[in-house]
């Protein structure tokens, strides 16, 4: 599970990248730039954010079953966990935007 969150973080790392590379006009895709932000932004990413995601994942986990909100493994709590992983997960995204969209801005300007 550890590792897919990393894997996570480092793919919208690449996503976002490329979309700020169209969009940005100051970037330019044959510098040195381009390399450090691809290459070590996605394994930065990966560790930074794939820990950070996991963490609070299992947190939140386990802050649920501790409030005995979640108290049982039924369908219902299944179900009421992945939505909670699948809104952890959009909110990752978009903080690896807005951080991979500083990191490019900070880098060309």
């Amino acid at each position: 599970m550890k590792s897919s969150h990393g894997t996570f973080a480092a793919f919208v790392w690449i996503v976002a990248g490329a979309l700020l590379y169209n969009i940005e006009p100051e970037t330019r895709l044959f510098s040195w730039q381009t390399p450090v932000y691809f290459v070590v932004g996605m394994f930065a990413a990966g560790a930074v954010f794939g820990n950070l995601s996991y963490a609070t994942v299992r947190g939140v986990t386990h802050a649920l079953v501790t409030l005995k909100i979640v108290t049982e493994r039924t369908r219902r709590a299944a179900i009421g966990l992945t939505v909670t992983g699948c809104v952890l997960f959009a909110l990752e995204a978009v903080l690896i935007y807005v951080i991979a969209r500083w990191t490019v801005r900070a880098m060309f300007y």
